[in-house]
């Protein structure tokens, strides 16, 4: 028997190396694949600077959010190239260089050390706070700024980095209109908690009940799913039982259709609340939602963003993926490192990055300027409540 746990642990082992070098040649790949278009740009006498996109770019589902957030970049980089911009004397022509880190942290670093050795003039990503706290000391040390559209918790932006830059509003600041939302515009009394076992769900879980318990509220119950479950059947059994006049559960992405079928199946009788990557793709429409639940978002209602409505006839002519919140702080966060190099005259990274932080940019999202620790001032958000197959906003805040 010990022969045979041996030849199994040693298989898994090759395994699993074969694996990260399957990884590890798709990720070289992936940044070579466009080296002879980009070579014949710069011969003919256009400079030719790379930004780099790293998201979760694997499989097009419809809970992966990463492609429209790459298609947002994409988008204000092609717009950028129209106008024939000249940088140090010199007809300049950007290139997003798209990557798929599989929204793990070891290929993440992977990512990051490629994109270090293109000499990248920034990075746009990674696509979850895990990958981004990963991939910054990387970063850090070649003086590139790293420029997140979707990554929420705080600890991306509280560990000292200055080349770190959060577009959405961080963790504490979602957990403190969580809360504001929980008791007084839902009013609940009773609230169950289910994290998902992410750092960011653990960060939305404690934030969330500290707010609560500053308000002189408190949860009745608690449980936690592991980050890949599908199966929610004990959790919610266990919610169930507590007779809970509000749910929040803090998970997202992939999670989401399996949770809101089980919630459904299960005749929960109390009000949903989800937040950040629990957004649907199908959005302004509920998609998988029940009537009545609750979604507290990053950004504001499009009839708030200034230049939305040319943004979405350009966007929708070019690209087949939705739109979301993710789509235009990507957008905003390429063209935030475009004018950056243009105010600067300069592609240096480390010029790029000293630039971001005094920069005060008008974006689609919002108003978009960052404290001294990267995080954004002053972030929009905003409730919206499912009703009629329809998310109806109900508050904003910020922007």
């Amino acid at each position: 028997m010990p022969w045979g746990n041996g030849m199994n642990h040693s298989r898994g082992k090759a395994m699993a190396t074969s694996t990260w070098r399957r990884r590890l040649i798709a990720c070289a790949g992936a940044l070579a694949a466009g080296a002879p278009a980009l070579r014949a740009l710069a011969a003919d006498g256009t400079r030719l600077v790379n930004i780099g996109f790293a998201g979760g770019l694997g499989n097009k589902l419809l809970t992966n959010l990463s492609f429209s957030a790459r298609d947002g970049a994409l988008l204000a980089i092609e717009e950028a190239n129209q106008r024939k911009i000249v940088i140090g004397g010199q007809l300049t022509r950007f290139a997003l260089l798209p990557v798929d880190d599989q929204s793990d942290i070891n290929f993440a670093r992977l990512v990051a050390n490629s994109f270090v050795s293109a000499k990248v003039a920034a990075v746009i990503g990674h696509n979850t706070t895990e990958t981004s706290v990963a991939t910054t000391p990387i970063y850090a040390d070649a003086g590139i700024a790293l420029i997140s559209p979707t990554s929420t918790g705080r600890q991306f932006t509280s560990r000292g980095y200055k080349n770190v830059f959060q577009l959405l509003g961080h963790s504490d600041v979602t957990c403190e209109y969580l809360a504001d939302v929980a008791a007084n515009i839902i009013r609940a009394r009773r609230i169950a908690l289910l994290e998902n076992g992410t750092s960011l769900g653990s960060a939305l879980a404690e934030g969330f009940i500290r707010n609560l318990k500053s308000q002189g509220q408190k949860i009745i119950v608690r449980d936690a799913v592991t980050p890949k479950t599908s199966d929610f059947n004990a959790a919610l059994t266990l919610l169930k039982n507590s007779d809970p006049d509000l749910v929040f559960f803090t998970g997202g992405g992939p999670q989401i259709q399996p949770f809101l079928q089980n919630f459904q199946r299960m005749k929960l009788r109390c009000q949903l609340l989800m937040t950040g990557g629990a957004l649907n793709s199908e959005f302004p429409h509920t998609g998988p939602y029940p009537e009545g639940a609750y979604l507290l978002t990053h950004g504001l209602p499009p009839d708030r963003r200034p230049g939305y409505a040319d943004f979405e006839k350009a966007y929708r002519r070019r690209f087949d993926t939705s739109i979301n919140s993710y789509t235009m702080f990507a957008y905003d966060a390429a063209g935030m490192a475009i004018e950056a190099m243009q105010k600067l005259d300069s592609a240096d990274s480390r010029l790029v990055l000293a630039e971001l932080h005094r920069m005060k940019y008008k974006g689609i999202s919002g108003n978009v300027a960052f404290a001294t620790d990267g995080s954004q001032l002053n972030p929009p958000y905003t409730l919206y409540r499912a009703e009629q197959k329809n998310w109806r906003p109900l508050k904003s805040w910020g922007g």
